[in-house]
């Protein structure tokens, strides 16, 4: 039967020759142990549904030579596809695809789940090469985040409170001090935003009280928290506003802009957008790009004040903030605007240094005294209106030459 089969039947000499001897010469044979392999089978012979363990068993495991199929005796498979038993019962294998997309983040992995294993889409994720260049081909050598993986996670809940304890941020430690490998890490958000007190040698910031604890004369207790920007707007010990503002005008003025000389949460704020021509403006933070010597401005920097004489400046997308100077409602009356809008009508106006020139000559100058009108529509969360009149006669209204006002409140 040479090396495949071993014979059902062995005849020696003067053995008698009958039907039944001759026919277990066959019947009787057997596949010789490890004499099949993989040169011996056909190209694609072995098909999924040949390797089984129903009966009858035409191939069984130990009728074939350890290692003796290999790739070329299996049958064909789709184009990038894996051999697998995706769904949850025994059974045959089958040819999963795993073609992925032609960009990054459209690529495929293979993904076990409770019931099956499937190829889902790695949109989070991009291919790069071994020089790390993006690729989408058989050159990729490693995977890395995609740079559109934060925003992609659009169903990630927006935060609205810090846990100082509990929450956390990962980052990557370099570590080159240590002789230990660089990492992830995580770390809590107070370990990077909130300083030590001021008695230790790591700082010298110095931590305040809350609003409450700053303006309880009775608390024996000292507190040392960091504000929160609540706690800072609630505390009525911050000044919310200031300004001084000067002209050349007479008492008599009844209309104009004043110079806004130094201010801080004065007047109507843009970063963008247009201008109201012949509404003066006073550049509070310049930044390098924008343009607006067109309009009216002398030149570009921090601290100009011109008249718009438009309204679309040259260039106005680096983010560069003007602010509307105050102006005379009438005779006496300025209206001043917040930058950021207080939280509530809860304020109190201070005007000091307020004076006017009440004769034709310019040191004909007198003292103003100033209120603020309780009428709801005069004081705002948006902003206020000073009434002066001369200290003489506390009767007539009189434009100021110069003032400064400082706003507390909570």
């Amino acid at each position: 039967m040479g090396t495949y089969l071993t014979k059902g039947t062995t005849f020696k000499t003067g053995d008698s020759v009958t039907a039944a001897s001759l026919n277990n010469l066959v019947d009787n044979a057997t596949v010789t142990a490890g004499s099949i392999g993989s040169t011996q089978l056909a190209t694609n012979a072995v098909t999924a549904d040949k390797i089984s363990t129903a009966s009858p068993q035409p191939v069984t495991t130990g009728t074939i030579r350890n290692n003796a199929v290999d790739n070329t005796k299996l049958e064909d498979m789709g184009s990038q596809t894996v051999k697998v038993r995706s769904t949850n019962s025994t059974g045959d294998p089958s040819n999963l695809a795993m073609i992925g997309g032609g960009t990054n983040g459209s690529s495929k992995m293979l993904v076990g789940t409770s019931d099956s294993i499937n190829a889902v889409t790695a949109s989070q994720f991009k291919l790069v090469n071994s020089s790390d260049a993006d690729v989408t081909n058989n050159t990729a050598a490693k995977l890395r985040l995609h740079t559109t993986s934060v925003s992609d996670w659009d169903t990630v809940a927006a935060a609205t409170d810090v846990h100082d304890d509990n929450d956390r941020l990962l980052f990557y430690d370099a570590d080159g001090v240590s002789a230990t490998v660089a990492s992830l890490k995580q770390i809590a958000p107070k370990k990077l935003l909130q300083s030590l007190p001021a008695t230790t040698a790591g700082t010298g910031v110095v931590q305040i009280a809350s609003g409450s604890n700053v303006t309880d004369p009775f608390n024996a207790t000292t507190v040392e928290t960091a504000f929160s920007p609540t706690q800072a707007i609630n505390c009525p010990v911050f000044a919310k506003a200031w300004a001084s503002i000067s002209s050349s005008y007479t008492g008599t003025q009844a209309t104009g802009s004043f110079t806004l000389d130094n201010s801080y949460n004065i007047g109507t704020e843009q970063s963008s957008g247009t201008l109201t021509s012949s509404t003066v403006y006073k550049i509070v933070e310049y930044k390098s790009g924008d343009n607006f010597t067109n309009v009216g401005a002398s030149s570009n920097a921090t601290g100009v004040q011109f008249t718009a004489s438009g309204t679309t400046p040259t260039t106005w997308t680096n983010g560069s903030r003007l602010v509307a100077v105050p102006t005379i409602v009438s005779r006496g009356i300025i209206q001043f605007n917040f930058s950021d809008p207080m939280p509530s009508t809860n304020y109190t106006v201070i005007v000091s240094n307020a004076f006017g020139q009440t004769g034709s000559s310019a040191t004909d100058n007198e003292g103003c005294w100033s209120f603020i009108d309780p009428d709801t529509s005069i004081k705002t969360t948006s902003g206020f209106q000073v009434t002066l009149k001369e200290v003489s006669d506390g009767i007539d209204l009189t434009t100021p030459k110069a003032c400064s006002i400082l706003v507390f409140g909570t």
